[in-house]
Parts: C-alpha cells; sequence; structure tokens
C-alpha cells in the first residue's frame, strides 16, 4: 500500500511538474526581423543625412588651408625634379653643377617639410573629425537603435563594413532600409531644429 501512494505521489509529481514547464514554454517564437544599411550613401549631396554631410563639409573647410598647402609643396617638389631631368638630359646646354646641386637641395627640404606637415594635417584631421563628425556619427548610431526598436528590427547591418570583411555570401535587396533610415533621421533633425527654433 506504501508503494503504490509512492507511485501515485511521484506521478502526481512529476505531473504538476510537467505542466509548469509547458507552461513557460512560449507558445511559438517568432521570426528575427533583420534590416541592413548601406552607410557609404549618406554622404549622398541629393539623398544622403544632411547632418553628416554638413559635418564632413565643415572639416573640409577647416582642413583646405592645409591642404592646399601640402598641394603647393608636392606641385614644387615635382616641379624641382622635372628641372633637374631636364637639365641632365639636355646635352646642348653645359650641366650646371651648381644650380642642380640647389636645385637638389631645395628638393630635399621640402620633402621634409611635406613629410612634417602631413603628419601634422593627419593628426589635424583625426582631431578635429573626432570633434565635428563624431558626435555625428554617435547621434547617427542612436538614431539606429530607435529606429531598429521602433519598427521591431532584432539586427541591423552595416552593409559596407560587412563587405569589406568579405562575410556577405548573399543578401536581399528587399532588407535594405537605407533610404527609410535616412528620411526618419532627416526628419527627426528637421524636427528637433523646429522645436529648437525661437518663437
Amino acid at each position: 500500500m506504501k508503494k503504490i501512494g509512492f507511485i501515485a505521489v511521484a506521478v502526481l509529481f512529476v505531473s504538476a511538474f510537467g505542466m509548469n514547464v509547458i507552461g513557460q514554454v512560449p507558445a511559438a517564437i517568432a521570426p528575427a526581423k533583420v534590416a541592413w544599411i548601406d552607410t557609404s550613401a549618406f554622404d549622398d549631396e541629393k539623398t544622403g543625412i544632411q547632418k553628416f554631410i554638413n559635418a564632413y563639409k565643415a572639416l573640409a573647410n577647416e582642413a583646405k588651408p592645409r591642404e592646399t598647402e601640402l598641394t603647393t609643396i608636392s606641385t614644387r617638389v615635382q616641379t624641382l625634379s622635372d628641372e633637374l631631368t631636364k637639365m641632365q638630359a639636355n646635352k646642348a646646354v653645359p650641366f650646371d653643377e651648381k644650380a642642380a646641386l640647389a636645385k637638389k637641395d631645395e628638393g630635399e627640404r621640402l620633402a621634409r617639410e611635406y613629410e612634417f606637415k602631413k603628419k601634422e594635417y593627419d593628426a589635424f584631421i583625426q582631431k578635429r573629425g573626432g570633434e565635428i563628425v563624431g558626435p555625428v556619427n554617435a547621434d547617427i548610431g542612436k538614431a539606429i537603435s530607435d529606429f531598429g526598436k521602433a519598427k521591431g528590427y532584432t539586427m541591423i547591418f552595416d552593409i559596407v563594413k560587412m563587405a569589406q570583411t568579405g562575410v556577405i555570401l548573399h543578401f536581399e535587396e528587399s532588407a535594405n532600409i537605407t533610404k527609410e533610415f535616412i528620411a526618419f533621421y532627416n526628419a527627426r533633425q528637421a524636427s528637433a531644429a523646429t522645436a529648437a527654433a525661437p518663437k
């Protein structure tokens, strides 16, 4: 009799435990909603993200004098090199050793100056790029997250970065939400600007 009682209790326990577990399992797991964005479209003058384009324009304007200086130095070095080549090739005119040496020395000095200024330029771009474009990139990243949550996406991929690493085997154009996101972001920025405007 005790044995039967124990078995009945065990069956009752297993039944109750089984019902509890069955009650915890979701009826159906929703499929993941996945999309991708082509971030290279953000800087398109006509259809891109205006705030992103403006940030890069501001950086380009600040960098312009430095770029012009580097171009001027580079052009001068090339001119000196061409002049030396012509001097050496022209057999009709006696080779002016002193003039050639002066051009060579100036070319080497300018090449060193170019290298130094190029390093300064790279450091400037990194620093000012972080200050001007960095906050915009961070804002776009947050907006992608907000957009994804609002639209019910489980994951949104940056197709440009994925293509660079060679991990894409197949993608559907129908999963491209680039234009939709850009429209969402630009509208959000316009709303923020309107709200911030003095009344």
